[in-house]
């Protein structure tokens, strides 16, 4: 009996002490637990106020691999400078204190969090769990971007094309694919590429005419529209085994100028806005289904004086759940090159955004308007025998313009040219001009981007 005690008694004494020992080897204040065998990285974060933006860098760790990795996935802005120490803060399996080793260039030292260490050499961390035997290395990075995430990138991705050696041709996304039409021999000619670099013959210009108005053609989602010289308007849809279909429409009213679609929105129905001829008058139109037709046909409103009537750039968005048309520059009636900007809400009613004062951007004849990077970008175009090489931008709609900095413009190796295509890809992280022209026909392909938007993920 005394000897079952006096066992018990021992074996109570040696939990009191294991656990005692457990406290002192790294529990939180929380009292939380540590596995005495885990040896993996928890946490890490680091500090310095003189270093911008590093207090909320968020790194990741990777336990997998013999050797583990500390990164942070998105990295610090181009040209930070980390010319001092920093403060590091982590948790372990172990706690935060005297379980790491920082080995650089052969030699350790001990760190817990909160310590100033050197990070401007690669690290190795070697962190020990709570047996002092169980050990996980761990390479620390921090990555900085090396390349300035607001400047260009052009690439010419296909050169030759003979297809674009004319004046008269558009290029168009539709279905995931670039569709090039261009008037060859007095026929209309198409060819297809799903990259933009490699380019095949294909037959979707089946049913329409040749006097179509190449440079006039736009696509919107799963519809293409086209006119004719004669004023007549075709609409191919992405069900329609490639056939161009003749709209029947008021035999009063041609279609001079196919202004954009205005998409669907909580506001407002779909449909198609255009400048139509009417009784000899050039007045604004509007259908929703090809089947009404919203135009002033007995006392027809003529458009303005200076409302572009070709060669200008067209952009289709939402705004605050408010579906917009813009257009921007182009030619009007009278043959004069603009600069302004106008929207319209309801593919009817058009009203013009810059004012006679505002900074714009010059009179541009075949620039390329897109939206990019949260912005209308303006690039290409000629003025008289000029030709322009600047990139011009307007974050509030294209109401006021500004240039973009140097190192947004294409390289010497780039022609400048006006009467290109310009188009984006589903992701509008990159875009691409085809053709145009300067002295010659340019029959070449470039690829533009942003560095930031290779940076997303």
């Amino acid at each position: 009996m005394k000897a079952t005690l006096k066992n018990g008694l021992f074996f109570l004494s040696l939990s009191i002490i294991i656990g005692l020992m457990a406290s002192c080897l790294g529990n939180s204040p929380g009292d939380e637990s540590y596995p005495l065998t885990d040896a993996e990285l928890l946490s890490f974060s680091l500090a310095n106020d003189s270093i911008t933006g590093l207090d909320s860098v968020v790194f990741s760790i990777n336990q997998r691999g013999e050797i583990g990795s500390v990164y942070n996935n998105d990295s610090m802005a181009y040209l930070t400078k980390i010319d001092r120490k920093v403060i590091v803060n982590y948790t372990s399996g172990a706690g935060t204190n005297n379980n790491v080793l920082n080995i650089t260039n052969g030699d350790s030292i001990q760190v817990s969090s909160g310590d100033s260490i050197d990070i401007t050499q690669p690290l190795t961390w070697k962190v020990f769990a709570l047996d002092g035997k169980t050990v996980k290395l761990y390479n620390v990075q921090l990555n900085i971007h090396q390349t300035d995430p607001d400047s260009m990138q052009y690439y010419r991705v296909a050169s030759g094309l003979p297809f674009l050696q004319t004046e008269d041709t558009k290029t168009v996304v539709f279905n995931d694919r670039f569709l090039a039409y261009s008037r060859i021999d007095n026929r209309i000619e198409v060819y297809g590429s799903s990259d933009a670099v490699n380019w095949t013959q294909e037959t979707d210009a089946s049913g329409l005419p040749d006097n179509a108005v190449i440079g006039g053609i736009e696509s919107a989602g799963d519809k293409m529209f086209a006119y004719t010289d004669d004023g007549d308007l075709y609409v191919r849809y992405d069900s329609s085994d490639d056939l161009w279909i003749l709209v029947n429409k008021p035999a009063s009213m041609k279609v001079k100028s196919i202004l954009g679609y205005l998409t669907a929105s909580p506001k407002q129905e779909e449909g198609l806005s255009m400048v139509v001829e009417t009784g000899g008058v050039y007045t604004f139109a509007f259908t929703k289904d090809f089947i009404q037709w919203d135009y002033d046909e007995v006392s027809p409103t003529p458009i303005p004086d200076d409302f572009p009537l070709y060669n200008f750039s067209n952009y289709s968005y939402q705004l605050m759940l408010t579906a917009r048309i813009s257009v921007f520059g182009g030619t009007s009636l009278n043959g004069a090159v603009q600069n302004a900007v106008w929207s319209t809400e309801n593919g009817r009613y058009w009203a013009k955004l810059t004012a006679a004062d505002a900074t714009v951007f010059p009179p541009l004849e075949g620039a390329n308007v897109f939206y990019y990077n949260n912005e209308f970008w303006l690039i290409n175009g000629k003025m008289g025998n000029e030709y322009n090489k600047e990139v011009y931008y307007s974050i509030d709609g294209g109401v006021t313009w500004q240039t973009k900095p140097e190192k947004c413009q294409a390289p010497s190796d780039y022609s400048l040219r006006y009467n290109a295509s310009l188009v984006t890809d589903k992701d509008n992280k990159h875009f691409y001009i085809i053709g145009g022209q300067k002295a010659v026909y340019i029959p070449d392909v470039w690829k533009g981007f942003l560095n930031k938007m290779e940076f997303e993920h």
